[in-house]
C-alpha cells in the first residue's frame, strides 16, 4: 500500500518550516484557535498532582480532556492565557470548567468522578474506585 498526495496537494496541515517561507501557501481552512483567558477559584476535592485525578478521571473522559483540565489549572494559577481548549465541551458538561465574564473558570481541586460517569470504568476499575472513595470517606 503506497501514500499519496491527494490532488490539491492539501493532505497534511502546514508546518512551521512550510509557514515560515515568503512564498508558502496555507490552507484556506487553516484558522488559529482563539486565545482565551483562564481564572481559578477554590473548590473541594483532589490536587491536580494527585494519582486519582489520572486513574479515574482519565477512564471517564480520556487522557486530552484530563490534560486540557490540568493545562487549565496551571495557567489559572499563573494567570496566563490558553488556547482554546478542543475538549471544552466535555469540560463544561462536566461542571469541570464553566465561562464567566468571559473568562474559562477552573477549580483549585478535581472532584470525584460522578456517578453518572462511572459506567466507563471496567469492573475492576470500579470496585478500585469504590474502594479509595470509602477510605477517604
Amino acid at each position: 500500500m503506497r501514500a499519496e498526495a491527494s490532488a490539491r496537494g492539501h493532505d497534511r496541515p502546514p508546518s512551521q518550516i512550510a509557514a515560515g517561507h515568503a512564498d508558502a501557501s496555507v490552507r484556506p481552512t487553516a484558522r488559529t484557535r482563539p486565545v482565551v483567558p483562564v481564572a481559578a477559584i477554590e473548590k473541594d476535592g483532589y490536587p491536580p498532582s494527585d494519582p486519582y485525578v489520572r486513574r479515574f478521571w482519565v477512564a471517564a473522559i480520556g487522557p486530552a480532556a484530563v490534560a486540557e483540565l490540568l493545562k487549565l489549572m496551571r495557567a489559572a494559577a499563573k494567570g496566563e492565557e490558553v488556547p482554546l481548549p478542543r475538549s471544552l465541551p466535555v469540560l463544561l458538561k462536566l461542571g469541570l470548567a464553566h465561562v464567566e465574564n468571559g473568562s474559562l473558570v477552573v477549580g483549585t481541586r478535581i472532584p470525584a468522578v460522578p456517578a453518572e460517569m462511572r459506567w466507563r470504568f471496567p469492573p475492576s476499575l470500579a470496585a478500585e474506585h469504590a474502594t479509595m472513595v470509602a477510605s477517604n470517606g
